[in-house]
């Protein structure tokens, strides 16, 4: 079963193309009057949401020469379920044809990834400033295209739904003691999953051979232009016929 090493990154594809969504969020702040004052770009990266608040609580202050700053955006995957419901006919075929030959897989498999979208921030003000940038965006899908298996020319369409915001203020103690704010988005990307594609070479030359009536019919063909470059019937000469 598992002789071909297979591995066409299609979840890979996914989660770079789902954090590439967020890639460019800003806040812009402002001062009583109303007026510009900055602009903060939100940096994002993989990981678990764990993992930054405890560099938080390790230099609250964000005094130390390496440091975490905010707000600042984190993603992770948490979960796959199959999806029994967009499952097809697992026979069913994809075909295509290039200059290697004809090549071929069967009907992917569906599942259903669970991504959770971490919002990390001091206050409330900068959350909500990104907040109104996101949910705007699931209507309630937003669909990545992606390209499945190159060597096929198979591109995908995944659609990422946004299931839920969760929020959490981490105040504690006085005024003196830092505060954090974390958003919790909850996504389920709807991907397909692909198994290893399996080639035919394609017959650019036949020979028929009628015996009884002395003739051979050959035949060649082009793959690049789909055309047949010869076509033609020959005679078999006495000495090369071969009875039944």
């Amino acid at each position: 079963m598992f002789e071909v090493a297979h591995y066409p990154e299609i979840i890979k594809k996914t989660i770079i193309g789902f954090g590439a969504l967020f890639s460019n969020l800003q806040v812009i702040r402002r001062d009583t009057s109303g007026a510009e004052i900055e602009v903060v770009k939100v940096p994002i990266a993989y990981g678990p949401k764990e993992k930054f608040i405890r560099r938080i609580d390790e230099d609250p202050e964000l005094t130390g020469n390496v440091y975490i700053t905010l707000p600042r955006l984190a993603f992770e995957i948490n979960g796959y379920q199959y999806d029994a419901q967009r499952m097809t006919n697992r026979n069913n075929k994809i075909q295509c044809k290039n200059t290697d030959g004809l090549k071929f897989t069967y009907t992917p498999v569906p599942y259903n990834l669970d991504i959770s979208l971490y919002l990390l921030t001091k206050g409330t003000e900068d959350s909500l400033a990104i907040l109104e940038q996101i949910l705007p965006l699931f209507v309630p899908e937003y669909t990545l295209t992606v390209d499945a298996i190159p060597s096929m020319h198979v591109k995908v369409d995944v659609p990422i739904g946004l299931q839920g915001v969760t929020v959490q203020d981490d105040y504690e103690g006085d005024f003196n003691t830092r505060r954090l704010v974390t958003h919790t988005f909850n996504f389920i990307a709807k991907v397909t999953l692909f198994g290893q594609v399996h080639g035919n070479g394609v017959i650019l030359h036949t020979e028929t051979h009628l015996p009884e009536q002395g003739l051979q019919h050959n035949s060649d063909g082009d793959l690049s232009t789909g055309n047949v470059t010869l076509d033609e019937w020959t005679n078999i000469p006495a000495n090369e016929i071969v009875g039944p």
